[in-house]
């Protein structure tokens, strides 16, 4: 796929708001954990690690919130409108955080974190504005998609990567610097999206509706009313449980089996995500080119359980080479599943339908959080195995549920 402008800017875009999501992350927990008692990390008395834990699940929630409503009114406002306005806030919201963390003012970077990740969701935009551009209304158009939403996500795993390295690095000097540096990278964006995006959503302006009246009647909950979303919801929210019950659990099994450090963590961490952006890249198109949608999804989730089936029982080399393999496949189906939820939903604005998945994956993150303490009281090995579980599950659903469906859809018009 050629490169044009659209695509440009939405992947700077996306970049960027990757780096700055991941960013903060090893800034705040030194802040709480280990620190020297301040206002910030004393609040109303709670300890350190309550307090941590509120900062860092506010953000999630505001990104659950913010992907239910964002996509869905750049559907009916415009990508380009709805996503400057967006970075506008996310621009305060890091300029609001900055000045918390420099008057350690703990309420405020509360407040500041929760408003920073409700404009988040606006991700959901950049995947519905690649979708847009691969809409070719041909037979190559779920190619052009997937070339699109591919490229955006190996821009995502890039920010992942990125955000972190660069944010402990300002927070050697202060800790306010990770949130200016996140600040800065909103305000490019707001540029490069004011000076060169161009319109990729025909809007129309047939039935005119406040922000507030399309936040309530046109969000991305509505979506649940199609039985094929709903069923769509629950399968991606299995196989996104089993995603995060693998990611956010991994390190802890990682120190207490083989007791790796912080850099070894990392390593691992790189390793798995500079796969994920290699094959986002180089794979993904080349894959549903020669096999479709349908097929390297279900090879993907089966392949993905079988791998973390195994990962208990490696160590060393073995462990890295079965993380860059998750690697790999994660990076296969995330490439998929936008094109394929486009291309069985065309009536579904992309920004409402990319959205949910935002959303989904966020519930899910609380839920895996949940699931996997209650069994790392047990094993710290559970939660791995679990995942492996869950990806079975979520095959099952959407084989039957959803890949069977169309299937059978497509045999009856051969028929015909």
């Amino acid at each position: 796929m050629i490169l044009n402008k659209k695509l440009l800017v939405a992947l700077c875009v996306t970049l960027l708001a990757s780096m700055g999501i991941s960013l903060p992350y090893p800034v705040l927990t030194p802040l709480f954990i280990g620190a020297e008692p301040t206002a910030l990390n004393q609040y109303a008395g709670l300890s350190g690690n309550v307090l941590l834990t509120i900062i860092i699940a506010v953000y999630p929630l505001g990104i659950f919130i913010g992907s239910s409503f964002i996509g869905a009114l750049s559907d009916r406002f415009g990508r380009k409108k709805v996503l400057g306005q967006t970075l506008i806030i996310c621009f305060i919201g890091y300029w609001v955080s900055a000045y918390a963390l420099m008057e350690q003012n703990y309420l405020l970077l509360l407040v500041s974190r929760f408003l920073t990740g409700i404009t988040e969701g606006n991700v959901a935009i950049a995947r519905a504005i690649a979708l847009d551009i691969g809409e070719t209304g041909d037979e190559k158009s779920a190619q052009s998609k997937t070339a699109a939403i591919s490229l955006i996500n190996s821009a995502v795993f890039l920010g992942w990567l990125l955000g972190p390295l660069i944010g402990g690095l300002l927070a050697e000097v202060e800790s306010y610097y990770a949130m200016l540096a996140a600040a800065f990278g909103a305000f490019v964006c707001y540029v490069l999206v004011t000076a060169f995006l161009q319109e990729t959503r025909i809007v129309s302006y047939a039935s005119k509706l406040s922000v507030w009246q399309a936040v309530r009647q046109e969000n991305s909950f509505y979506l649940l009313r199609s039985q094929w979303i709903r069923k769509l919801f629950y399968a991606y929210f299995i196989y996104t449980l089993a995603i995060n019950l693998f990611y956010e659990f991994y390190p802890i099994w990682l120190v207490d089996k083989q007791d790796y450090g912080s850099l070894d963590i990392g390593l691992a961490t790189t390793n798995m995500t500079l796969f994920m952006t290699l094959s986002s890249v180089l794979l993904v198109t080349y894959f549903q080119k020669q096999f479709g949608l349908t097929a390297p999804m279900r090879f993907a989730m089966a392949l993905l359980a079988c791998a973390l089936l195994i990962v208990p029982s490696s160590e060393g080399l073995q462990t890295h080479l079965l993380f860059a393999m998750c690697g790999i496949l994660i990076a296969i189906f995330n490439g998929m599943l936008p094109v394929y939820v486009s291309e069985n939903e065309p009536s579904s604005g992309h920004g409402a339908t990319m959205g949910l998945l935002t959303m989904t994956f966020c519930l899910a993150n609380v839920f895996a959080s949940i699931v996997g303490g209650i069994l790392l009281m047990f094993d710290s090995t559970l939660p791995i195995y679990m995942s492996a579980g869950f990806f079975l599950l979520a095959l099952g659903l959407f084989q039957y549920w959803l890949f069977k469906i169309q299937n059978s859809q497509f045999s009856v018009k051969i028929k015909e």
